[in-house]
């Protein structure tokens, strides 16, 4: 029983050897990985401490032996932030607030100086104001850190589809 199981199953998947499905982070017909293509990625200084953090993320998921010497690509990022308060009380204090982090970005081909990708990432995240101010001091910077984690994702990912899908 568990043999026909078995060939049950190959012959449902063989339809999907033919739908040009690919991992992204598999070898490619030329032998070239998106994590190939990221490590060939200059990624530009971003200003404010934000920015640093957010550069520093994208460095940890771009680079694993280290950063290119003469890299093929350039991706320059600008960083934005905005907060707004949430959950008023009678006495018009806030208990809640949203920051809203968004990232526009342009990947620009060293040799051409051409944009080749230009897009943006955003990331909304709460937390909560309390009374005592090192307690929101904690909690909005645990918000940045998570916001900024999030848009390194993304840009991460985002990129490695445009590699695998889009870069000759």
């Amino acid at each position: 029983m568990s043999k026909r199981l078995i060939a049950a199953a190959l012959i449902a998947l063989l339809p999907l050897a033919g739908c040009g499905f690919q991992p992204v982070y598999g070898t490619r017909a030329g032998g070239v990985t998106a994590g190939m293509a990221l490590a060939n990625v200059q990624i530009d200084p971003i200003p404010d401490r934000n920015g640093q953090v957010l550069r520093n993320n994208l460095i940890d998921r771009f680079y694993t032996d280290g950063r290119p010497a003469d890299a093929r690509y350039r991706l320059a990022v600008a960083l934005s932030a905005a907060e707004e308060q949430l959950g008023i009380q009678k006495d018009a204090t806030a208990t809640r607030a949203r920051l809203r982090l968004q990232a526009n970005y342009e990947l620009i081909d060293n040799h051409s100086g051409q944009v080749v990708y230009r897009t943006f990432s955003r990331s909304v995240i709460s937390f909560n104001l309390l009374d005592s101010q090192f307690a929101v001091l904690a909690s909005r910077q645990g918000a940045y850190d998570r916001g900024l984690t999030e848009l390194a994702d993304d840009i991460r990912t985002r990129l490695s589809l445009y590699f695998v899908r889009d870069a000759s």
